[in-house]
């Protein structure tokens, strides 16, 4: 009896120096997960401030069972001027600090955002899982005059070989306006209705619809009418050129309110510095958008390849930027080239019906 009482109390005795054992170890694995949590942690936000990396967004978990240790999940919005590569470089690297440990890598490219992921810690310890997030820039191609040419090697360039979405937009009343509409919806381009409009100084009218100074505004309701019928698959209108016409509430506001009717969309091409175009469209309810960029006033690689430049600079500037060319073989040519060497982590192309405002 004897003998049995002093088994289980040694057994107890066991139990209770192992379980007092696990608790010493426990605590000083919680104390030292701390540390270093701790370590890196601060490092960290030293380091990210350093890079002017400063929309965070902060949020701490418990992760692991032996003990629980913290884990930082830190998300930074990188802004779409920042240096990219330079930053990749950096994060690859520990930001070149012994403190921080990079446990992991790996990216993400969508067609909205590119993000990079970075798990870092300390000695195998993993406290950080940090994402780098670039919402990119979103950029509309709009290529004109369509409808008076059916050139194979052109069309085929156009709606074949740049390999984005594009908008085109056609003039109603050309001989191949229809024919073309019908092969840029079977190429999956978008579509606009290329209205000619009255500029400033002498013109030539060869057009079969046009807005004019002194229309009526019955008029040019009519006109817009059958302008946009002509045009298949059209989901939008904007103008050629216009530098009169878009400088006129009375002559754009009865237009703009077919569009609205129609539930249609326009793009002011801004071929005058004056134009109201998209100002009222806003004001009416008309969702717009307007012309950043003209790429080819001149048909020269070197010209189109420089105002392309401006192009994505504008959109990475502010979000976005609409470019304007026409249909021309040197424009078609320069795009396919262009488009291609374009940093895809920065930059989104679009139809203009993805930055109406």
């Amino acid at each position: 009896m004897i003998n049995k009482l002093i088994r289980y109390t040694l057994i107890g005795l066991g139990i209770a120096v192992f379980g007092l054992a696990l608790t010493v170890f426990f605590q000083y694995k919680q104390l030292q997960t701390t540390r270093i949590f701790s370590r890196v942690d601060e490092k960290i936000q030293v380091e990210l401030n350093k890079l002017a990396l400063f929309k965070i967004e902060r949020r701490i978990r418990k992760e692991g069972i032996f003990p629980p240790h913290n884990v930082a999940e830190v998300k930074v919005d990188v802004p779409l001027s920042y240096p990219l590569d330079d930053l990749l470089r950096k994060a690859k690297n520990g930001f070149n600090s012994p403190e921080i440990q990079v446990l992991g890598f790996r990216e993400e490219n969508t067609k909205d955002t590119y993000k990079f992921y970075l798990d870092a810690g300390q000695d195998g310890l993993l406290t950080h899982k940090l994402i780098f997030s670039l919402k990119k820039a979103k950029i509309a191609l709009l290529i004109d005059d369509f409808g008076y040419t059916n050139d194979d090697r052109l069309i085929s360039t156009f709606f074949q070989e740049i390999p984005v979405p594009l908008t085109i937009s056609i003039i109603p009343g050309t001989h191949f306006a229809e024919k073309i509409a019908k092969e840029a919806q079977r190429q999956k381009k978008q579509i606009l209705v290329h209205l000619p409009m009255q500029p400033r100084g002498k013109f030539v009218n060869r057009y079969k619809w046009i807005i004019l100074k002194g229309m009526s505004g019955e008029k040019i309701e009519e006109t817009a009418r059958e302008a946009i019928e002509s045009i298949p698959y059209a989901q939008g209108l904007n103008n050629h050129m216009g530098s009169l016409v878009t400088t006129q509430k009375e002559l754009m506001e009865p237009l703009l309110q077919v569009l609205k009717e129609k539930k249609m969309f326009f793009v002011d091409s801004r071929t005058s510095p004056s134009s109201i175009g998209y100002s009222l469209a806003r004001k009416l309810g008309v969702k717009s958008t307007f012309n950043c960029v003209f790429l080819d006033n001149k048909k020269e690689e070197s010209y189109i390849e420089n105002q392309f430049k401006k192009l994505l600079s504008k959109g990475i500037e502010k979000g976005w930027a609409l470019g304007l060319g026409h249909s021309n073989i040197e424009t078609a040519l320069a795009l396919k080239k262009l488009v291609k060497e374009c940093d895809n982590r920065k930059i989104n192309f679009v139809f203009c019906s993805d930055i109406l405002n």
